[in-house]
């Protein structure tokens, strides 16, 4: 039955790992994410696994059955991992809709009882893990007494085992399939399946005498150390549990943080982390199990092992800086396929093991060896819990001294050399007093042992980490920079994630975050004044870092006191600034150093740093607006990349509700989006979070992969105000930005809730507790996948959410270019084409083809009837779109008079002349008549007469039915066509927009 026992607590490991990981992400929505607050939950945490394991260890010798207390805590934990979801609810609603409001005045007690929540949420299930393993090892151990070593490793093994289990099959399934409360549910059914069986095998073992030890056992003669009270004894073993565990933590979070340089910090990597390291040392007590009770000397043996822990962990930093290189081999192995993401998540794990397992092994050993040392020694059941407590507490020493003090000071390198120190100063310590001072080679063996570890770490310190390198952010696209092409200027191992700003060899300015780029501007930018004066496009992350707060400030020009979350280049909060009107403006930013690393931008961001309105809040966002204490007339959101951990919740719509009610009446909300490195399915989840909480929003592109949506909890989200870029600060800025016209920054506008509402209503929103975009974001970075869908919304040939949005756009008069943004590419075509149609310069080479199709055109339309009609009507399809380009709802009449006369010469079929007439209708909105001649043009293109593209046809004449208030006139030249239309990405997301205007009409 013994196995039976073991692997009931393989299922309580796995399910224990399943609410630390869970509840780690609920309690940060609560207390933050930030470097205090992810450590004091840890805290918070084991502390109470401490206490739990302390107080049964006190007491289980006056259990008459432990198992049967075991069974009683498993389902005690069980029923508080069901009401966990509903509970966390209730007290986070009361906390930010009562309790934090009533504490604004005081900060302090804010704090306190925001601690206090998070203690009494998770503190007495904590309490309970911290007794399972003390109760069953006294229960397993009074009736296999003979071999206690052996009993105590399986247990630790098993439990490793499956909490290393535990956390994959939460992170990469539970949660996608069942959201957090679901998994709490499968967590706690878990535990109720451990309590019952439990139960059962204690009722057959009832009336069962104790086993007697076999004969063929042998028995082990344990050598002593000379000299040693058990007091002493007591307290150095306690001594080693405590310090070991210091040092495992100082490597976990070194390794944590080296390996998210090197697989990227998602949460699914460092769910990886996470299982690696507990494998560990779940194989470390399992190897340890068939031969810890033949040990004569186990004393000399732990020592020997704390010595090898620490001298591994040294050890692996090169092969830590080979992982870099590795991690490129592997992306260019695997496909970017569905398949090929299974595959290089599979062998970042591998990864995982390299760095982690060679010393995270040696650590599976050293709890078993020092409990079944002290139960030898006459402590007995006692000793179980009073090691777990005494590991557990120096395990949350460990989190604090190396998450809040080491690493920030002496770096990731460092912290590992550290954390191996200690476990070989514990290593010779306890040899010092193993070996017999009788025995010849005693000093000798501890002053060898001592001399080479000194060399090691010597060496290790030595050992270059090169910048370049661990900022290369290889995880994204393989490849690492050759040596010249970056100088790091700035690098800064910070609590929350390593900063850095390099400068490539063009002079371009990139800040990266765990090696991916979170801001960059180009060397034109940071030249001096008279070099700067040159107009010129936006281009790169600049776009943005420009565009953002220009268009959030123009739909609150009147703002007095604004906030933004995340400091990144610092050019948001510095355009901001610009305004006149503005009071006070925070910058929330979760890690200090990036403020640090964003002083390389100066004097691009100047005010943030020098104008008396800004401040800096060093805290999570929910965090500080919680007590901010006041409403904001604008905030803008412009965190990191949703895949990185953490972030996801800042696009959620529990989060969005909350901002909500921290805006004033009327007050204006921007949200930065990238379409890069994702997929439309994951842009409408977030979208889906935004009209879920907001009446009125509308979708701005910034360049040709961000968007910005612009939230309100009015109405009507307000006309934007362009004249802010007149004003002196903001003029001064934007004096070398070409095409900053008013035209060309309305022309950004994407869509609005008019024109997605019916499609993003039919999506689930991105929720905290179904977090769909931190599960799904890694694989579609890993991809490179792109939303294209929305990427070219109003790049289609016909413009359906304009048209539904009821948003025209006059013919376009100006040729340069604000950014790269398929629109504004052509309107300036579009402006060329009619303004200077005899301009045939190349310097634009993607006007070349456009140049060319305008003098076939010219050359068809002079001449008599064409040979070939329905190449000419290609022709003028093709013609009617590089005139009308990004105009939607107007039209070129000279254009079409031209091409009505030569339709009424040459006497033209009447699918010619439906075709021009549909064409000039669909640019000028004229629905009445789309309706009509689209209709009978589908009946035609069914019936094998095409004339345009399928497409085209569809698109106009099912919204044209929308407009006319014909929803069964829509839906049914919808599904005449839909056999015939795209099935690509772009062409899918607009059928899925379609099809929903069409159920909504209906």
């Amino acid at each position: 039955m013994l196995p039976a026992l073991y692997a009931l607590f393989f299922l309580s490991g796995a399910a224990g790992l399943m609410y630390e990981s869970i509840w780690t992400r609920y309690l940060a929505l609560l207390v933050g994410h930030s470097a205090y607050a992810q450590i004091l939950v840890l805290t918070i945490f084991l502390g109470g696994m401490a206490v739990g394991a302390f107080i049964v260890g006190r007491y289980t010798e006056r259990l008459r059955s432990p198992l049967i207390w075991y069974a009683g805590v498993e389902a005690g934990v069980g029923i508080l991992g069901l009401l966990f979801h509903p509970t966390f609810r209730a007290v986070s609603a009361a906390a930010y809709d009562s309790l934090f409001p009533a504490l604004v005045s005081s900060p302090g007690a804010q704090f306190a009882l925001k601690w206090l929540l998070a203690a009494i949420l998770i503190l007495p299930q904590s309490i309970l893990l911290g007794a399972t393993f003390p109760l069953m090892s006294a229960g397993i151990l009074r009736r296999w007494r003979f071999r206690p070593g052996a009993v105590l490793s399986w247990l630790y093994a098993s439990n490793s085992l499956g909490a290393a289990v535990g956390v994959l099959l939460a992170g990469f399934y539970l949660v996608s399939r069942f959201d957090f409360p679901g998994t709490l549910a499968f967590a706690a059914a878990l535990n109720f399946a451990v309590a019952v069986t439990t139960l059962v095998l204690v009722r057959r073992w009832k009336n069962s005498p104790t086993l007697q030890q076999p004969a063929s056992l042998e028995r082990v003669e344990i050598v002593s150390p000379e000299q040693v009270s058990p007091r002493r004894m007591r307290s150095l073993l306690l001594g080693a549990a405590f310090f070991t565990a210091v040092a495992s933590f100082a490597y976990e979070i070194a390794w944590i943080r080296m390996l998210s340089l090197v697989l990227g910090s998602a949460t699914h990597s460092f769910e990886l982390m996470l299982s690696a390291f507990i494998l560990g040392l779940g194989a470390g007590a399992l190897w340890v199990s068939q031969r810890i009770d033949r040990w004569r000397d186990p004393l000399r043996a732990l020592g020997l092992i704390q010595c090898a822990m620490g001298a591994l962990a040294v050890a692996t930093l090169p092969l830590y800086l080979a992982s870099f290189r590795l991690i490129g081999k592997l992306i260019e192995l695997f496909d970017l396929t569905s398949a090929g993401y299974v595959g290089f998540t599979v062998a970042r794990y591998g990864i995982c093991l390299l760095i982690m397992l060679p010393a995270t092994f040696c650590a599976g050993m050293t709890l078993p060896l020092i409990t079944r040392i002290l139960y030898r020694n006459g402590a007995n059941e006692g000793a179980i819990g009073d090691v777990y407590a005494t590991n557990t507490a120096g395990s949350i020493i460990g989190v604090q001294l190396a998450g809040l003090v080491l690493l920030p000071v002496i770096g990731l390198k460092m912290l590992v050399v550290a954390g191996g120190a200690l476990d070989v100063a514990v290593g010779l310590v306890l040899l010092y007093v193993a070996l017999p001072r009788s025995e010849a080679s005693r000093t000798p063996t501890l002053a060898t042992l001592f001399a080479a570890s000194i060399v090691l770490f010597l060496i290790a310190s030595c050992l270059r980490f090169d910048r370049s390198l661990l900022s290369s952010g290889v995880y994204r696209f393989g490849g690492l920079p050759a040596r010249g092409d970056f100088i790091t200027t700035f690098y800064r191992d910070g609590r929350t994630a390593t900063v850095t700003v390099r400068r490539s060899r063009e002079g371009s300015l990139i800040l990266s975050t765990n090696g991916k780029p979170d801001a960059s501007v180009d060397s034109a930018w940071l030249a001096p004044d008279a070099a700067r004066r040159k107009r010129r496009s936006l281009v790169d992350d600049v776009s943005t870092q420009v565009l953002l707060p220009l268009i959030a400030i123009a739909h609150a020009p009147h703002a007095k006191s604004a906030a933004v979350i995340g400091q990144g280049s610092g050019m948001t909060s510095h355009y901001l600034l610009g305004s006149p009107t503005l009071r006070e403006l925070a910058t929330i930013e979760i890690e200090p150093e990036m403020i640090s690393a964003s002083k390389a931008f100066r004097p691009l961001n100047r005010r943030v740093f020098s104008d008396a309105r800004s401040r800096f809040v060093l805290d999570d966002a929910r965090s500080y607006f919680a007590g901010a204490g006041h409403r904001f007339d604008l905030i803008v959101s412009e965190p990191s990349n949703p895949w990185v951990s953490g972030v996801a919740g800042l696009f959620t719509t529990e989060f969005y509700a909350r901002i909500k009610n921290y805006l004033a009446p009327g007050g204006v909300f921007a949200q930065w989006m990238h379409l890069y490195e994702m997929n439309d399915g994951l842009v409408l989840t977030m979208l889906a979070a935004v009209q879920e909480n907001f009446p009125a929003y509308v979708v701005y592109l910034s360049d040709d992969s961000d968007i910005v949506i612009i939230a309100t909890t009015a109405s009507s989200v307000p006309d934007p105000d362009w004249r802010v870029t007149e004003w002196p600060l903001m003029a001064e800025d934007l004096g070398n930005v070409s095409g900053l016209t008013p035209q060309s920054l309305d022309a950004l506008e994407l869509a609005d809730a008019n024109a997605l509402s019916p499609l993003v209503a039919t999506v689930r929103p991105n929720s905290d507790f179904a977090p769909v975009l931190d599960l799904s974001a890694e694989k579609a970075r890993y991809l490179r996948g792109e939303a294209k869908g929305f990427e070219e919304l109003n790049g289609s040939a016909f413009d359906i959410v304009d048209a539904m949005s009821g948003h025209p756009m006059s013919l376009a008069t100006d040729t340069a270019v604000l950014t790269d943004v398929p629109r504004l590419h052509a309107r300036a075509w579009s402006a060329r084409l009619r303004l200077f149609p005899n301009d045939t310069s190349s310097a634009d080479s993607s006007y070349v083809p456009i140049a060319k199709r305008h003098r076939a055109f010219e050359t068809a339309i002079s001449g008599s009837s064409p040979p070939d009609w329905r190449r000419w009507v290609s022709l003028v399809f093709a013609v009617d779109r590089d005139v009308h380009g990004g105009s939607p709802g107007s039209v070129d009449k000279a254009f079409y008079e031209r091409i009505n006369a030569l339709l009424t010469r040459a006497n033209a079929p009447q699918g010619v002349q439906e075709s021009v007439e549909f064409l000039s209708a669909a640019d000028a909105w004229d629905f009445a008549v789309v309706q009509r001649v689209g209709d009978e043009l589908i009946r035609k293109t069914r019936t094998g007469e095409t004339w345009l593209p399928p497409d085209y046809l569809r698109d106009a004449t099912v919204v044209a039915h929308l407009k006319n208030a014909d929803p069964r006139g829509a839906k049914s030249a919808f599904d005449a066509m839909l056999p015939l239309v795209s099935r690509d990405t772009v062409a899918q997301l607009r059928t899925s927009l379609l099809r929903g205007h069409i159920a909504r009409a209906r």
